[in-house]
């Protein structure tokens, strides 16, 4: 997250003027601050989309600290030229609870100042995909969802029950959610729900509970054209640093075989009754269990692929598609290390089994233990440089160059721990090169096919990052 979000405008800066735009030709600047359209304040880019769209707008900026309108006629939904420097001119809306789960309670001192931002933005949900409660919401901002229809929205549910939910959240009161997701649907949003599943707290009779009552809440049952559209399910993520939080047991093997085991009989249920499986497991899930990922055909259209589902299935896609454009050979020998974390390990491995058949590339795997969170945490975006420093250093095969997925840093320059890439390279001694998160993206940061001048961001990601929040 951009730690301009800590910051605090109220309008939104102009980075971009479209040359020949109709921002240009009023006379607007980068720099200017946009404060209102129409009398409404515009805090944010979806403040801005919504009220641009008339035909007649009366805009209110700021150059310079002095304030100026300009007033404009153009045809509906013609764009203005506009861009900005971030998506929010004020402060992100924080959480107010204390989840028995949180991750960020669980985080030590000295890392990056934005890791300790507990965001619940219902803004930053139907921008990013970031998950909120509804509940650190205001009567104002409820009635702004509704107006603009932010749809869709990732709800963190975790339980129907309402009393149940006020524990998981930690919470006074008890805060029922369905009531909130029933009023979003009848105003035409949809909804993606997530239950972050903590072993003794909301599993068994809760959790059937909790499935069974948000199926009721699906289009196809309700008849309305929108509702909860899909559910995941993760398993609760914990650090060693859980001093004076709730107890809560760990995820283990036999565990996650039952849980896996209880949610496809829950699926096949659902697809009967109403077409598609509607709820899923988080990778993480199977690589606890030990047990095969499903296939494509599993995830449908993968809805809840920013939480961790599926995509290692469609990193095992990707990669093959990728292996069918590597070359036989390479004029000059490639010699790299790829850094991974524990759970993506055996996937990487036979990606790196599959580079290894080209004649002239030797590539080996560097597999991170998580040494600084320690707990049960094994994902590649939660990598420190503290721990890779260590472990390339006592990895004996280590390779000159090093490639380290870009999920591991800020900005492709700062580490959880607050040391930059350029850190790495003086302590280590090696050559760290930062690459992108796809299968795609390494093959060609390696030289080994061409560019396709692509953004790789979105695409199916070589270290296969999950939500752990």
């Amino acid at each position: 997250m951009s730690e301009i979000f800590l910051k605090h405008v109220n309008a939104l800066i102009a980075s971009a003027v479209e040359p020949k735009s109709i921002a240009e030709r009023k006379g607007i600047h980068v720099g200017d601050h946009l404060k209102r359209i129409n009398q409404k304040p515009i805090i944010d880019i979806l403040d801005y989309r919504f009220h641009s769209t008339s035909n007649r707008l009366v805009m209110e900026l700021e150059r310079d600290g002095e304030p100026y309108t300009v007033t404009l006629r153009k045809g509906e939904d013609e764009d203005l030229g506009l861009q900005f420097e971030h998506d929010l001119g004020d402060r992100v809306h924080t959480c107010k609870n204390k989840c028995v789960f949180c991750f960020i309670h669980q985080q030590p001192k000295k890392m990056r100042k934005s890791l300790y931002l507990m965001d619940d933005d219902f803004r930053l949900s139907f921008m990013h995909g970031n998950y909120v409660t509804l509940t650190n919401i205001s009567a104002e901002e409820w009635a702004r969802i509704l107006e603009q229809r932010l749809s869709p929205l990732y709800v963190s549910v975790h339980a129907t029950n309402p009393e149940l939910r006020r524990l998981l959240l930690g919470r006074k009161e008890p805060t029922p959610i369905l009531p909130q997701i029933r009023e979003l649907a009848d105003n035409r949003i949809s909804v993606h729900a997530q239950i972050v599943l903590c072993p003794g707290w909301n599993d068994g009779e809760a959790l059937l509970q909790t499935l069974d009552e948000l199926v009721e809440e699906h289009p196809l049952v309700t008849g309305k054209r929108t509702g909860v559209e899909s559910v995941a399910v993760v398993p609760v993520g914990m650090t060693r640093f859980r001093e004076r939080l709730p107890s809560i047991e760990k995820v283990e093997r036999d565990y996650a075989r039952e849980m896996i085991a209880v949610i496809d009989k829950k699926e096949r249920a659902f697809q009967k009754r109403i077409g598609t499986r509607f709820v899923w497991l988080a990778d993480e899930w199977y690589h606890i269990a030990e047990l095969p990922y499903p296939n494509k055909s599993h995830y449908e259209e993968f809805p809840q692929l920013e939480d961790g589902i599926g995509t290692v299935r469609l990193f095992l896609e990707s990669a093959k598609q990728v292996a069918r454009k590597l070359p036989e050979s390479v004029p000059i020998p490639i010699r790299a290390t790829l850094v991974t974390a524990e759970m993506p390990a055996v996937n990487i491995h036979e990606f790196a089994n599959r580079l290894n058949a080209i004649e002239g590339v030797e590539v080996n795997v560097c597999v991170i233990h998580n040494n600084f969170f320690g707990g049960d945490i094994h994902i590649a975006g939660l990598m420190t440089a503290t721990d890779i420093i260590e472990q390339i250093g006592a990895f004996e095969e280590c390779h000159q160059i090093v490639y380290i997925p870009q999920i591991a840093v800020r900005d492709e320059v700062l580490f959880l721990d607050d040391m930059t890439v350029s850190d790495v390279r003086t302590r280590s001694g090696k050559d760290i090169r930062i690459v992108g998160n796809s299968p795609q993206a390494l093959a060609e940061a390696m030289g080994l096919i061409r560019s396709s001048n692509r953004q790789h961001d979105h695409q199916p990601t070589w270290v296969m990052e999950e939500s752990v929040v």
